[in-house]
């Protein structure tokens, strides 16, 4: 995974009209989807057992081939067609479409004129190219208008995307914030270092809150986390214990913004506040395989458990930001007991 696929997660979401035909999850798709259609269409001509098979095997390679042919020049093309209009980029993809089957088509005429096949051994029949042509243009413009929608769809949900991503940005819980200026207040007059550590502290989670990029280094979003969990050090004081467990050699990977502090601080909300005790917090950062693994772990807490809708905004924000940026190729998911609460992040690193 390069930098480059990290720049911006909403801005990763792919836009274009077209679908990405060198992928070969795409042709896989095609393949299935495109032989199901030729299975229904061999279904509908009438004829005995023994003749459907030969239709359907005909239909299948015609279909198959038609399909492959397209896909493949639809790859070539697809960089310079994702640049122009909609309108263009329909247009254009529609046309190309319809030369491959008609060169396709002409090719198969030759080839049934040099196997010199009569029109009842033909499999061809009456009026191929017409029939032909007929079916890929109605076939053709079905598709394109499905890519249309999902096209539509995709830049509905990158602006969403970017709106949560602003919106878990500016979300600085008011508790948190009154909390914070209340420890700074009490610690000017008799521990003036650490109130102004703890005003550096709550700089730094504004100004991370403030900035553009949608990705970070994992050290820098270690940073981030460190900087709000000494501010609610200072609060919660005993009641609080980090465990720190980090692979440093995993510093430099990048991860999108704003995915590790969130949960630190449902850690804090929903785990250590309602425990009279305080307890700990686990947060790890290590290689697993060819993924990072991030794990932040608390106490469970029956009161804690009532605000678990809180819980949910963090986590779902985080979750979609992850699928957006990577796919199926990052994984979300939690593990809750009546004593212990751990969220595991999985992304995929070089």
């Amino acid at each position: 995974m390069g930098n480059e696929r990290l720049s911006s997660e909403a801005d990763k979401i792919d836009t274009g009209l077209l679908p990405d035909f060198c992928d070969v999850r795409v042709i896989f798709m095609l393949v299935l989807i495109v032989q199901m259609l030729a299975l229904v269409m061999a279904m509908a001509i009438p004829s005995t057992a023994e003749v459907f098979w030969d239709y359907l095997a005909f239909i299948s390679m015609m279909m198959q081939w038609i399909a492959l042919l397209n896909a493949a020049v639809l790859c070539l093309s697809r960089r310079f067609l994702n640049q122009l209009s909609v309108a263009l980029t329909m247009l254009y993809s529609f046309l190309i479409m319809m030369s491959v089957t008609l060169v396709f088509a002409l090719v198969l005429i030759r080839l049934n004129q040099w196997m010199k096949l009569d029109a009842e051994t033909s499999p061809l029949g009456e009026y191929f190219l017409v029939r032909i042509l007929v079916m890929g243009a109605a076939i053709y413009a079905v598709v394109l208008r499905y890519f249309y929608i999902q096209q539509q769809w995709k830049l509905n949900l990158r602006a969403q995307s970017k709106a949560e991503i602003q919106a878990l940005k500016a979300r600085i819980r008011p508790h948190f914030l009154f909390n914070s200026m209340n420890t700074i207040a009490s610690l000017i007059s008799f521990m003036p270092d650490k109130a102004e550590k703890a005003i550096e502290d709550l700089a730094d989670l504004f100004r991370a809150s403030l900035q553009e990029k949608n990705v970070h280094t994992l050290e820098h979003e270690l940073d981030i986390t460190r900087s709000y969990l000494d501010i609610e050090k200072l609060r919660l004081g005993d009641r609080l214990e980090i465990d720190w467990n980090i692979d440093n050699s995993l510093f430099d990977e990048e991860i999108p913004a704003l995915s590790l502090q969130p949960l630190a601080e449902n850690a804090i909300y929903h785990g250590i506040e309602p425990i009279p005790d305080g307890g700990k917090i686990r947060i790890s950062a290590q290689r697993d395989g060819d993924h990072l693994r991030l794990e932040v772990g608390n106490p469970s807490s029956e009161s804690g458990s009532k605000h678990s809708s809180g819980n949910k905004m963090a986590q779902d924000n985080i979750k979609q930001r992850l699928r957006l940026a990577y796919g199926s190729d990052a994984r979300f998911f939690i593990n809750a007991t009546k004593q212990d609460y751990t969220v595991t992040l999985e992304i995929p690193v070089t």
